[in-house]
This record gives C-alpha cells, structure tokens and sequence, in this order.
C-alpha cells in the first residue's frame, strides 16, 4: 500500500520517497525535491516541481504529455489525499 506523499500531486501514492518511484496519480518521477526545493530543476522530469505542481492543477498530470499516463479524478479517489501549502 502506498504511504508516502507525492510533492507533486499531494496524494498518498508513494511506496517509498527519493528513490525514483513514479506516482500513479499525476506520473511525476520523485527524485527527492520537496516543497522545499520547489525551483530546483529536476533531472527525470526536465522541471521543477512548482512547474509540476502548477500543471497538476491545472490539467492532473505533471506534464502535459504524461495526462494520458495519469489516473482521472475517478480513479484518483481511492487515494488518500492532503493538500500541503507551498
């Protein structure tokens, strides 16, 4: 069962954290930024999480070409879920 929090998405999607599992929900690779390092530019996802987080928000996926990898708000709802403030 996942228990971690994805920093891009802010769902419990994660088996593990910083080691390049990949979300479910919005399909952003975690490569160990948090909201702490919101600008720093991250190498498997050629962005920064705000970017990420900025697109989840707006179209729920991490990046425009990964929508059709992302689970739909349906499918997203058997997913715990807690929104983090940047």
């Amino acid at each position: 069962m996942s228990q971690f929090q994805c920093p891009c998405c802010d769902y419990f999607s994660l088996k593990c954290r910083a080691e390049i599992d990949i979300c479910k929900i919005c399909f952003w690779e975690d490569d160990g930024n948090d909201l702490t390092s919101l600008d720093v530019h991250s190498g498997p996802n050629h962005m920064t999480l705000r970017e990420a987080r900025e697109n989840f928000k707006e179209f729920g996926a991490c990046d425009l070409d990964m929508k059709r990898n992302a689970l739909s708000f349906e499918q997203r709802q058997k997913y715990q879920f807690k929104v983090r403030e940047t």
